[in-house]
C-alpha cells in the first residue's frame, strides 16, 4: 500500500531530521567502506554538514531531508561535501527548468502506465555477484507514433527514482543492457540533438546514481556512431564502462545471463517483471508526485539558466544521425 507522507516531508529545515535507514547486510557494508569510504560517523557528519547548507541555502525552497535521499548525493561523490552539494543543486535545478523531461512520474497516467507497460525498461529483481542492479531495456514494442522523448526519459527517471532510496542501489551502482532489434528511424526520430545533450548533461552531472557498465546488443551501425559520438561528451571513465556486443553469447560473457528476463536467458518472463515493477510505482506514487514539489528558485542570472540555454545548438555531426537510414 502506498506510504502517507508526513507534513513536513519537504520542509528544508524541519524541526526533527528522518534518519530512518534500513540495515545493510555484511557484503554491502564491506562495499560502502571500500568504494565510498563509508563509515557510521562519517555519514552521521556528512548528513548534518548536508543539511546545514540546505537550511542556509538562499534559493531552495522545498527538498526531502532525509538520509535515504540526501545519501544518493554524498554516496555517489564519496563523500566530497562540495561534489554532493553541487549535484543536489543541479538535480533541483534540471527538475525547475526542464519539467516535461523529468516530472509527472505517474504510472496511473494511461499513456505513461502504457509505456511502462510496453516492457520498454524494467528492474531485475536479483543483483550480479557484485552486488550490482541489472536493468534491462528493449524498444521493440515501444509505439514511437504513440510515445514521445519525453516520455521516454520520464521513464528512466522513474527508474532511477524507484530503486535510489535503498542502500543497496546506492552502495552497489547497477550494470543497463539494452536491446536495440526492433529498433526503427522513427524511434530514432522521436530524440533530437537537444534532448540528447540535455540528457547526457543531466546523467553527468545531475544524476546521482553509479553507473558501472553499459551493455548495448544488436545496435544498428549507424546508432553505435551515434552513441560513440554522444561518448565523446562524457568522461574517458564512463566511456570505458561502454560495451557494444554483435551476439548474445559475447554479452553473456561480461552479464550473467539468469540475471535477465526469460525471453533472454533468465527465468522471469518479462510480463511478471513489468507487473511487478509498476506495482513498486504504485506503491511509491505519492512520494514520486511529490517530489515534483520540490523546489529551487532559478534567477536568470545563474548558472543553471546559462546552461539551459546553452542546450539549444545546431544540429552538427550528433544531429546528421537523423537523416540517414537505420541498417
Amino acid at each position: 500500500m502506498p506510504k502517507e507522507l508526513p507534513t513536513s516531508w519537504l520542509d528544508k529545515a524541519p524541526a526533527k531530521y528522518d534518519d530512518d535507514l534500513a540495515e545493510m547486510d555484511d557484503f554491502f557494508r564491506g562495499l560502502a567502506e571500500k568504494y565510498i569510504r563509508e563509515t557510521p560517523d562519517l555519514r552521521q557528519q556528512s548528513l548534518a554538514q548536508l543539511r546545514d547548507w540546505i537550511a542556509k541555502h538562499p534559493h531552495i525552497r522545498r527538498v526531502r531531508t532525509d538520509a535515504p535521499f540526501l545519501l544518493r548525493f554524498l554516496r555517489t561523490k564519496k563523500y566530497n561535501f562540495i561534489n554532493a552539494s553541487k549535484q543536489l543543486e543541479r538535480y533541483l535545478a534540471v527538475r525547475m527548468l526542464h519539467r516535461k523531461y523529468f516530472e509527472r512520474l505517474d504510472v496511473e497516467d494511461p499513456e505513461f502506465g502504457a509505456l511502462i507497460g510496453s516492457e520498454f525498461l524494467v528492474p531485475m529483481p536479483e543483483r550480479d555477484a557484485k552486488g550490482r542492479t541489472v536493468i534491462f531495456s528493449t524498444a521493440k514494442d515501444v509505439d514511437a507514433e504513440r510515445f514521445t522523448v519525453h516520455q521516454l526519459s520520464r521513464a528512466h527517471f522513474l527508474l532511477m527514482e524507484v530503486l535510489n532510496d535503498s542502500n543497496e542501489f546506492q552502495c552497489g551502482g547497477f550494470v543497463s543492457v539494452f536491446d536495440f532489434s526492433g529498433l526503427t528511424m522513427a524511434h530514432v526520430n522521436l530524440v533530437g540533438v537537444n534532448d540528447i545533450r540535455l540528457q547526457v548533461n543531466v546523467s553527468a552531472n545531475a544524476t546521482p546514481v553509479r553507473a558501472q557498465e553499459m551493455h548495448f546488443i544488436n545496435a544498428p551501425s549507424l546508432l553505435t556512431t551515434a552513441i560513440n559520438l554522444v561518448m565523446k561528451l562524457t568522461s574517458e571513465k564512463l566511456r570505458n564502462r561502454i560495451f557494444f556486443h554483435q551476439s548474445w553469447d559475447e554479452l553473456y560473457a561480461r552479464v550473467d545471463k539468469s540475471l535477465l528476463p526469460k525471453e533472454y536467458g533468465g527465468s522471469i518472463p518479462m510480463e511478471k517483471l513489468v507487473a511487478d515493477f509498476k506495482d513498486r510505482c504504485r506503491d511509491l506514487r505519492p512520494q514520486l508526485l511529490a517530489h515534483d514539489e520540490m523546489e529551487l528558485e532559478v534567477t536568470k542570472d545563474s548558472e543553471y539558466w546559462q546552461e539551459s540555454s546553452d542546450l539549444e545548438l545546431e544540429s552538427g555531426a550528433i544531429g546528421s544521425f537523423r537523416k540517414l537510414q537505420v541498417d
